[in-house]
């Protein structure tokens, strides 16, 4: 104190925890750029692995056009056409229809004496035919295809794959033939015949089976309305989509059409049956919750004891290793300490906000609960008082050791809490001096409830 009665106060910067937030903002900087170039990375993966998809379709989709091209001459654009849309009539990309025609039509079109306008139908029938059989009878499309290829190469023995009814033999084929009725009067087919009939009219047989059965039109009806077809007609517009992005030659926009439209119909199949799926999960919990509810009584009561006794026994082991690792832990701590607080400070407005929320609830009931509160925390600080009586001297004990050593611990920070407390005092006098008005009220309030309180309960 100067001899003009003037206080000074000398202060000192101390720039250290500047130099720490500069390091700190450049060590987040650096695990921002090392974020971003791992999701550039992934991104980069990502469109590396669908350009390299795209590549080979296309591929594919090159080589089997020429396929088709030659197969069909002046009628490959009908086989193209009938490719474009086989996504939802015969769950196939078209890559795989003209994969799956070009295996037979030469067969094909030998039988109808190179009419390419007629194969090209018949080849369209056929594939829709095995596509609707493996929907309907459930056999690998894979199965029905190889059975077809035989039959182009006059080999019946996997016409059992189809489950139509007819077994695998010549004589079988003779007589779905005869049954079907393709051939009128013109001739009965027997096993030693069979082999007289065209590609094209065992076909044209086998559709006449199947559409007798009902098998017909399975994959279109199911391409629309169940979960199973309609996710599979969106996967092979995807791989149409995926063969455009590499063919500048296609119409783009009609591709992303057919997929977001394949896409919508499986989501408007999906959906409805979540909707049922939450529905009867709720109904569930709705019927266990008072099940759980009555048994709740009697599983406290029996099981509360044991939880208590493994819950003591639990607390004293944490205790032990807590008391081992306190050196560690003290070592970590102004760090750990540190964080907390920048997090605590961080979230500070919002636990005020829940904090005004808790106390207005607990305000709100406090007044007819508080009565029985209190005759039950009497008998709980009778029970207590006793128990701390036995065990007092204990914990005076240890509370020394933890007092003196509070205390040494105090000494050694006094620097710090001699520069730091100043300013926290201002800070807690700012806050009682900004709400003085308020706590005076809650004050006033609060002693004259008391009085009251207390005049009332003179009698007792």
């Amino acid at each position: 104190m100067a001899n003009d009665g003037v206080v000074r106060i000398g202060t000192e910067i101390d720039d250290s925890g500047f130099r720490d937030g500069i390091s700190k903002l450049g060590g987040i900087a650096s695990t921002g750029l090392k974020a971003t170039g791992a999701a550039l990375g992934a991104a980069s993966a990502g469109v590396a692995a669908l350009s390299k998809q795209a590549l080979d379709a296309y591929a594919s989709y090159e080589q089997l056009t020429g396929g088709v091209e030659t197969l069909f001459k002046t009628s490959a654009d009908k086989v193209m056409n009938y490719a474009d849309i086989a996504y939802k009539t015969a769950g196939m990309s078209a890559n795989q229809y003209m994969e799956t025609v070009t295996s037979f039509s030469a067969s094909l079109l030998q039988g109808l004496g190179g009419d390419t306008a007629a194969a090209a139908e018949v080849a369209n029938t056929a594939i829709i035919d095995m596509s609707d059989n493996a929907n309907k009878m459930g056999t690998s499309m894979d199965m029905i295809q190889n059975a077809y290829q035989g039959f182009a190469k006059q080999n019946y023995t996997m016409l059992d794959n189809l489950k139509l009814g007819y077994g695998g033999t010549q004589a079988e084929m003779a007589r779905l033939i005869n049954d079907s009725g393709v051939l009128g009067d013109t001739m009965t087919v027997t096993a030693k015949t069979v082999n007289e009939v065209s590609f094209d009219k065992i076909i044209e047989a086998i559709h006449v089976v199947q559409d007798r059965m009902g098998i017909t039109g399975t994959t279109a009806k199911e391409a629309s309305s169940t979960i199973e077809g309609s996710v599979a007609a969106m996967k092979s517009a995807w791989e149409n989509l995926l063969t455009g992005m590499a063919d500048d030659s296609q119409n783009f926009d009609v591709l992303m059409n057919n997929f977001v439209e394949s896409a919508s119909t499986a989501a408007n199949n999906i959906l409805p049956r979540l909707e049922i799926i939450l529905g009867g999960i709720g109904q569930l919990i709705a019927k266990i919750a008072p099940v759980i509810a009555s048994a709740l009584p009697t599983l406290v009561e029996t099981v509360l004891p044991a939880l208590l006794t493994a819950g003591a026994g639990l607390l004293q082991g944490l205790l032990q290793g807590l008391i081992s690792a306190l050196p560690a832990l003290l070592s970590a701590g102004a760090d750990i300490v540190n964080q907390l607080i920048q997090g605590i400070l961080t979230g500070l407005p919002l636990f005020t906000q829940a904090a005004v929320d808790i106390i207005q609830g607990l305000a709100s009931n406090i007044e007819q609960s508080l009565p029985t509160l209190i005759q039950t925390g009497l008998q709980t600080l009778l029970a207590f008082s006793e128990g701390l009586r036995t065990n007092f001297g204990q914990l005076v004990d240890a509370a020394l050791d933890l007092i003196v050593a509070l205390g040494n611990g105090i000494i050694a920070a006094l620097p710090e809490l001699i520069k730091t407390v100043p300013q926290i005092v201002t800070n807690i006098a700012g806050i009682i001096n900004d709400n003085a008005p308020k706590l005076v009220i809650a004050a006033l309030t609060l002693i004259k409830n008391l009085a009251m309180g207390l005049i009332q309960a003179i009698p007792e």
